[in-house]
């Protein structure tokens, strides 16, 4: 999945809550909608977008529908914000370098 559309659907809160409450393992819609206070309709419908993305799994036991969070589309999303963590903290650190070598020189002036 590119990584916008993993974005754009963690930008929703209410997706975020349904899959907070997946964190803990697999839950029935039923499950989930007690604990988001949504309706089924809408859980059902925010659920479907999440399985189409990848995000989450559909397991069918009998007539229950069971929800789980699938982890390759997060490490995806972990690995690219990496890389502008790694490019800020190393920009970061010269700058300190930079200003740490400047702190003297301008000390030195002033005596």
């Amino acid at each position: 999945m590119p990584m916008p559309d993993v974005f754009q659907l963690l930008s929703d809160p209410s997706r975020r809550h349904l899959l907070e409450a997946l964190r803990d393992g697999e839950r029935s819609v039923n499950d989930l909608v007690d604990s988001t206070q949504m309706s089924q309709p809408a859980v059902s419908k925010k659920l479907r977008l999440l399985k189409d993305s990848g995000m989450v799994a559909l397991r069918k036991d009998g007539r229950q529908h069971l929800y789980s969070i699938r982890g390759q589309p997060f490490r995806e999303a972990s690995e690219w914000l990496g890389f502008y963590d790694r490019f800020w903290q190393e920009g970061l650190a010269r700058m300190d370098e930079l200003i740490g070598s400047e702190v003297p020189r301008r000390s030195r002036r002033k005596t």
